[in-house]
C-alpha cells in the first residue's frame, strides 16, 4: 500500500469509529434514572419524589447497580417510569409552582 491508500484506509476507519461512537449506546427507555432524574421529569421536588412517588407500591421496582459506596443509589428504567407516570398522572402530587406536570 502506498501513502494515499493508507490515508484512505485510515480515514474510512475513523469515519466508522465516529459513527459507532456518536450513535446511542442505550435506548432512551433503557436509561437508568436516579430519583433526581425522576423528579425532574415529573417536575416535582426531589424530596417529594423520594417520599411520595418512588415509595408507592405500584411504582416500578428499582435497581441498585452499585451495592456499596457513594454510588449505591437506586435507579429505575426510564421507560418504566414514563409508562407508570402516564398511567398514574392523576394520582401524582402537584408539581412545584411554575412547573408543568409530565
Amino acid at each position: 500500500m502506498n501513502d494515499q491508500e493508507n490515508q484512505a484506509a485510515l480515514l474510512a476507519a475513523i469515519k466508522d469509529l465516529v459513527i459507532q461512537l456518536s450513535g446511542p449506546r442505550v435506548t432512551p427507555a433503557d436509561e437508568l434514572w436516579t430519583a433526581e432524574d425522576i423528579a425532574n421529569y415529573l417536575k416535582l421536588a426531589a424530596d417529594t419524589t423520594e417520599r411520595r412517588v418512588v415509595t408507592r407500591p405500584d411504582f416500578p421496582a428499582p435497581l441498585q447497580p452499585c451495592l456499596t459506596g457513594t454510588r449505591a443509589a437506586k435507579r429505575w428504567f426510564a421507560g418504566e417510569v414514563i409508562t407508570w407516570a402516564r398511567q398514574n398522572r392523576s394520582k401524582l402530587p402537584l408539581p412545584r409552582p411554575g412547573r408543568k406536570a409530565a
